[in-house]
């Protein structure tokens, strides 16, 4: 009588396989990614606060375009209501900037997959 050979080989490499899959379309999921310098968002000059988008497009009172730099890493940027601090006025000259941003606020991070919240433009 032959021994019973089992094969736990195939398994294991399947299940390995399927962590490292779910793994990968788990972070593709988190923020936005985008290829731009700087994040754009409208700001009130006067309080430092993030406005809606729409406020800057209409060109009312103390909203102003303002451009938080993404850096090399992660950064949040701020729900409508909240502090905008650490950007500046002026978009600098051969920056891009990313528009869209949501206005609950997000993580956004510079490169990787997709392109989300991100037009490729120059501000103002």
């Amino acid at each position: 009588m032959q021994p019973i050979v089992r094969r736990r080989a195939s398994r294991t490499v399947t299940v390995g396989v399927v962590a490292a899959l779910a793994a990968t379309l788990t972070g593709c999921g988190q923020g936005t990614n985008v290829s731009d310098d700087y994040a754009q968002i409208c700001r009130d000059n006067s309080t430092e606060k993030r406005l809606p988008d729409d406020d800057c497009n209409n060109h009312g009172g103390s909203a102003h375009w303002y451009y938080l730099p993404l850096g090399s890493g992660s950064r949040t940027v701020p729900a409508v209501g909240q502090p905008a601090t650490g950007g500046s006025d002026n978009l600098p000259s051969g920056k891009t900037a990313a528009r869209g941003i949501s206005s609950d606020g997000d993580s956004v991070s510079r490169g990787g997959f997709g392109g989300s919240g991100s037009d490729g433009s120059h501000g103002s």
